[in-house]
Formats: structure tokens, sequence, C-alpha cells
């Protein structure tokens, strides 16, 4: 096992981006071309608001007004026989009261799909920048520090057509991700963020039993590997460290109306753990569960979810939610939408262990001007309490309220 790890990290380590390129230009070569379609959108969104709690501390509230823009351009070219989509965001996040946090968002990908009678082929690669703060509810609890996190990930897939109703479909993927400044928190010592890289691998096979009910069985790897620290940080960050996890899932999609549609993921998994020089094992389920409700005026979804993610101080976390999701079309041009959730974070087999919940929620109004242009008004509600490892100046229960108006336009592009 550790063996094919190794080798596809040298041979992801030696492809990196340009093959992805290269792969996806071939695609672009591929194909009818007179049955060719292509297409080029955008679109812009900004936002201006008040956090009266932005680093999300129990105590030391600092409130600031943030502004934020962020680009997105999109390129589509597709033919009979191949897909290929490119995304570039290249966006900005200012506070005005607490200038160190202020910081650029970025995010570049490229994928491609090649498709033969019986194979689908396909490749994904992307590199992002992104301010660690902006996912800690998931990630590491603590927003109050400037750092980013830069991650490059490559993907490739195959789809293997048994018949009109069967088929295999495999998908390893390979990531690295660096942190700047380590996590360096505002006004603080270093909170130890890690770096690290997590190698998967996915085998499912999917059965069409109808128009309207798919399902899958699929086996998984998953290896997690926090970088062994140099430094003199504290002794309780990661040394030496790596997470092993297999398990199945079973996976069923059924839309048993025009109105209703079930999506349900169950599986269990088992995971061996080497960290800070003790070893562990433990077990538990996955799971991945929504129930929606859409027709011309309302829609609505609730959706469970258990999952592993990594955590960014060189841990892996269980991340238990429940969300729900609401929206009504009040008039043509006008809208409402309401979403709430909660999640609880548990680090997996961790000498010192740590948890915390994040409640949320967020209410808002829309109002779709015209064709290109949309105006919202929208209130955020967030609390944490939590009891995080090493971080003691995060423990306990924060609060935060987020006044904020946002102005999306949205450019129709360039299609042929």
């Amino acid at each position: 096992m550790m063996l094919l790890l190794s080798h596809s990290r040298v041979a992801s380590l030696s492809l990196r981006a340009s093959p992805t390129f290269v792969f996806c230009v071939y695609l672009l070569l591929l194909g009818n071309v007179r049955a060719a379609e292509w297409s080029l959108k955008g679109n812009v969104n900004q936002s201006i608001g008040y956090d009266d709690n932005v680093e999300m501390l129990p105590t030391n509230l600092q409130g600031s007004f943030k502004y934020m823009i962020v680009p997105v351009l999109t390129f589509a070219h597709k033919t009979d026989y191949s897909e290929v989509s490119a995304n570039a965001i290249y966006g900005t996040q200012v506070y005005t009261e607490i200038p160190e946090l202020n910081q650029d968002i970025q995010n570049y990908s490229l994928s491609g799909v090649y498709k033969t009678k019986m194979i689908d082929w396909g490749l994904s690669s992307s590199y992002s920048i992104t301010p660690t703060r902006n996912t800690a509810v998931q990630s590491s609890g603590v927003f109050n520090n400037n750092s980013s996190s830069n991650t490059w990930t490559i993907s490739p897939s195959m789809s293997y057509k048994i018949d009109l109703v069967n088929s295999l479909i495999l998908t390893p993927s390979y990531s690295e991700t660096t942190f700047t400044d380590s996590g360096q928190a505002v006004n603080s010592d270093s909170i130890g963020f890690v770096d690290n890289t997590t190698f998967n691998v996915n085998l499912g096979w999917q059965r069409i039993w109808s128009e309207r009910y798919v399902s899958t069985v699929s086996w998984f790897y998953f290896n997690y590997e926090p970088q062994q620290k140099t430094n003199n940080s504290s002794s309780d960050q990661p040394q030496d460290s790596q997470f092993d996890s297999v398990g199945m899932n079973f996976s069923n999609d059924y839309k048993w109306s025009e109105n209703w549609k079930l999506e349900g993921t169950v599986g269990f998994r088992h995971t061996e753990s080497s960290f800070n020089g003790g070893n562990n094992s433990s077990l538990g389920f996955l799971t991945n569960v929504g129930v929606s409700y859409t027709d011309e005026k309302f829609s609505s979804g609730i959706y469970f979810n258990r999952s592993l993610i990594p955590s960014n101080q060189g841990q892996l976390q269980e991340l238990s939610s429940v969300h729900l999701n609401m929206g009504y079309k009040i008039l043509e041009q006008l809208s409402a939408s309401f979403s709430a959730g909660y999640q609880d974070s548990t680090l997996i087999d961790s000498i010192s262990p740590s948890s915390r919940a994040n409640f949320v929620l967020e209410p808002s109004l829309n109002w779709q001007m015209s064709q290109d242009w949309t105006l919202s008004a929208s209130y955020r509600y967030r609390s944490q309490e939590g009891d995080l490892q090493s971080n003691d100046f995060n423990n306990g229960t924060a609060v935060s309220n987020l006044f904020q108006i946002s102005i999306n336009y949205n450019w129709q592009g360039l299609k042929n």
C-alpha cells in the first residue's frame, strides 16, 4: 500500500501542471470539429459588510468593515468526443480595521474528458491560494491568522462501460498543501499549521436501474501525511505522522417525482494512525444523505454528512454536520433564502484530543435587477465553541454577527 503511494508521488511530482495542459490541448484537437461548441463567460462578485468579531475570539472582540471582490473567468469547449473546461479566479478581501488580514484569493483549474466507445478518460488539475481563515470552519477553527494555504491537486479518472447500465469508475487523486507564515496568529504566537500531502484512490461500480434511480458501491483508500517539522515548535505538534483509511461506501440517487429527490451515501471506514510516535486504530461510519424539494417558487433541502477531513494542524478529524437550505420566489425578480447549519469536529486517534462545534444561520434577500445584475442583502450569525489543542486563545465560545450587501455581475460572454 505504501509502495503504491510512493510510486504515485514520484509520478505526480514529475507531471505537475504542464501534462494537464498538454492533455487538454490534445482534447481540443480531437473529435468532430464541425460539432464543436465553445463558450467564454465570467462574473464579478463584490460585497461590503461589517463583522463585529472578525477573528472569532471568545474575548477581545474586534470588529471591522470588510470589502471583497472576486472576478471569475470560465472557458468551456465541447465536441462529440471531448470536453474541456478552465476556470481562473483572482480576487481580494480587505479589512479596514485589521489591515494585516488583507489577502488575495486565487484559484486556477483545468479539466478535460475524452470519450471512446467503452472508456471515458479524464484528467483535472488545480492550484489555489486561499486565506486559511476562509476555510477555518472545516479545517482548524482558527480565524485570527493571516496565513494562506497553497494547494496543488491532480486527479486522473477512468470510467469503463461494461454495458448500457453498468460502469466501473476509477478515480485516484494527489494533492500537496503548504502554508505561509505557519499560521501566524495576529498579535499572538505561531499557531503551527503543518504542510501536508494527501493521496486517495476510489474504485466504484455504478448501475443505472432507471431514469430516476442510480446506485454505486465503491471502495476507497485515503492517506494523509503531515510533513515533519524541523523548527523548534511546540513538542505536541506532529513530528512523524501518518493516517491511512480504507473503507466502502454505498450510494443511491433517486428522483421519486418532479419535485422530490433523494441522495444518499452510507459507508464505513477503518483508520490506522501513527501520531507523535504512538500507533492507534479506529472504526467509524461515513454518510452524506440529502433530501431536496423544488417547485416553481419554493425550494428546500436538508443534508446530513459525516466525513474525514485533514486538519491544518497536522491531524485527521471527523466532521459531522447537518444543513438546512430554503429559498422562496416572492416576485418575478425578488427572492428570499435561508440557510442554517451545525457542525461537530473531533480529532481521530489523537494523543491530545480536541473538539469544536460550529453553528451558522444566514437569511438573505435577493433582487434580480436585470439578466446580468443581482443585488443581495444578508445577515450571518456564527458561533463556535471549541477546545482547540495548543490554541488557548481560541478556546471557549465565540460569536460573530455579519451584515453584508453584495452585488453580482454575470457576464453572458461569448459562444459559438
